[in-house]
C-alpha cells in the first residue's frame, strides 16, 4: 500500500509538472513569441507591398497604382487594427504618404471629391505626427509630395546622381 501510494504522490507530481510547463509554454508563445513573429511579418511584408505599390504607382497605369495602393493601405489599417508592434510615427507617416497618391490619381482622374476625402486623411495623419496646422493644409502637402516625387523620380532614374570617367590631367599626357 505503501508503495502505491508512492507511484500515486510521484505520478500526481508529474501530471502537475507537466500541466505547468504545457501552460507556461502556451502563455510564451501567446504573449511574446506570436506578438514578435506578426511584428517581424508586418516589417517584412509591409517593406515589400510599399516598394510594391510604389513602382505600381510610378510605371503602371493610374487603374493598376490606385489598386496596389489600397492595397497597401488595407496591410497598414490591417497592422493599427490588429495592434501589431510597429513604430506609430512609421505608420502615420506611409498613410500620410499614401493618402497623398491617392489625392493625385483621384485629381489626375477629375474626381475632386474623392480626392478631397483623400486629402482630409493625409491631413488627419500628419497632425496626428505632431505637424501644425499651417504644414498641413492641401497647398503644402500637395507641394510636400510633389517633391517627393520629384525626387525620387530624379533617384530612380539615375539623374541624381551623376557620376563621371574621372578626366586625365594634361600634364599626365605625353
Amino acid at each position: 500500500m505503501k508503495t502505491l501510494k508512492a507511484i500515486v504522490f510521484c505520478s500526481s507530481c508529474a501530471l502537475v509538472f507537466l500541466l505547468a510547463a504545457a501552460v507556461s509554454c502556451l502563455l510564451r508563445a501567446k504573449y511574446s513569441l506570436v506578438p514578435k513573429l506578426k511584428t517581424d511579418f508586418a516589417y517584412r511584408y509591409a517593406a515589400n507591398l510599399e516598394q510594391y505599390s510604389f513602382l505600381q504607382y510610378n510605371q503602371a497605369g493610374p487603374e493598376q497604382g490606385r489598386q496596389a495602393l489600397l492595397e497597401y493601405l488595407t496591410l497598414l489599417q490591417r497592422i493599427r487594427n490588429e495592434k501589431i508592434q510597429y513604430p506609430q510615427n512609421t505608420l502615420h507617416r506611409d498613410f500620410g504618404l499614401t493618402y497623398l497618391r491617392l489625392n493625385r490619381l483621384a485629381l489626375a482622374g477629375g474626381n475632386s471629391a474623392v480626392a478631397d476625402d483623400y486629402m482630409k486623411s493625409a491631413q488627419k495623419e500628419w497632425l496626428a505626427l505632431g505637424w501644425k496646422e499651417e504644414d498641413v493644409s492641401a497647398p503644402a502637402l500637395t507641394n510636400l509630395i510633389e517633391t517627393r516625387e520629384l525626387n525620387e523620380k530624379k533617384l530612380f532614374n539615375g539623374s541624381a546622381i551623376q557620376v563621371s570617367a574621372p578626366q586625365e590631367s594634361k600634364t599626365n599626357r605625353k
